[in-house]
């Protein structure tokens, strides 16, 4: 991984996750790693040095949430940007925290290119998103 590019960890059943994949990495300077349900997710975040991004959906395979990826990715990485997908409303969705983005499906490619540009401008303040 290079230390320049953003580090974006998708956490999504395979379907969805293949086509998050492709929408992301046709941007510029990123680098994806992705899993497909929690325990996964834990090794990534428990192995890699750095994660700005982690883009989870909330209903994962087994009794473990995109909420629990969330938390536990913050303990690792507390500068992480966190995005919960979900079919359901934001309110709907157990121990939801403030500070996590939501985004609802379905949903368009603009919304998730915002949540990169805001991780992408946090890693590199002085730089300008590479659209």
């Amino acid at each position: 991984m290079n230390v320049e590019n953003l580090v974006i960890l998708i956490v999504e059943d395979h379907s969805v996750r293949e086509s998050l994949e492709q929408l992301v990495e046709r941007r510029p300077n990123v680098d994806v790693i992705s899993a497909d349900n929690f325990f996964s997710a834990a090794i990534w975040i428990n192995a890699v040095p750095r994660i700005d991004l982690l883009l989870c959906d909330f209903l994962l395979p087994g009794q473990m949430t995109g909420v629990d990826v969330a938390d536990v990715a913050v303990l690792s990485h507390p500068a992480i940007a966190v995005v919960i997908i979900s079919s359901d409303a934001r309110s709907e969705i157990a121990g939801m925290r403030d500070t996590y983005a939501f985004i609802r499906k379905p949903f368009v490619g603009q919304q998730l290119s915002a949540h990169i540009d805001k991780a992408f401008l946090k890693l590199h303040p002085l730089t300008k998103p590479i659209l």
